[in-house]
């Protein structure tokens, strides 16, 4: 007699591996956004102030100015660089970034000589935000702190307006 035959085991169907997702393209409004921790959140260190300057922007602020760029950095920590560096205005001519770095050879002459004076002369640019239609705050971002330099009112240290 001949052994009873084992049963084949039922073969168990098994789903198949799920697809893999495609990581999406990076928007428009985000390309070109390099140098600082995508995803990290803003801090601010002071040792960078200058306070001496008191030429066309200076921090002679009132309090109420004062309070104002507080509460505009206590929102921006909120965000991460890539978040603060993806927003846009609204205008006529189209979209423009709120904040972003802009080149030291681009900046107005007084501000160029003032890097130098104070030693800033070898970055390659500073940052700015925009706080409104004329006012900005600039700076230096290092690993991602924000170092403010200077605060600009009348959007003297990088003019656009011809003339």
């Amino acid at each position: 007699m001949s052994p009873p035959r084992k049963p084949k085991p039922k073969q168990i169907s098994r789903p198949a591996a799920p697809q893999r997702k495609e990581v999406p393209a990076l928007p428009k409004r985000l390309l070109g956004i390099t140098g600082t921790p995508s995803v990290a959140r803003p801090s601010w260190k002071l040792s960078l102030l200058d306070l001496e300057h008191a030429g066309s922007w200076s921090w002679g602020v009132t309090d109420v100015t004062l309070q104002g760029i507080i509460e505009f950095l206590t929102q921006m920590e909120r965000l991460t660089w890539t978040e603060i560096q993806a927003q846009m205005t609204n205008n006529k001519k189209g979209g423009h970034r709120k904040h972003h770095a802009i080149p030291l050879d681009r900046l107005c002459p007084e501000a160029q000589r003032r890097l130098q004076d104070l030693r800033l002369d070898d970055l390659d640019d500073l940052f700015r935000f925009r706080l409104g239609n004329k006012p900005r705050l600039w700076g230096v971002i290092h690993e991602g702190v924000f170092y403010p330099v200077w605060w600009d009112p009348e959007h003297k240290v990088y003019p656009t307006d011809p003339g």
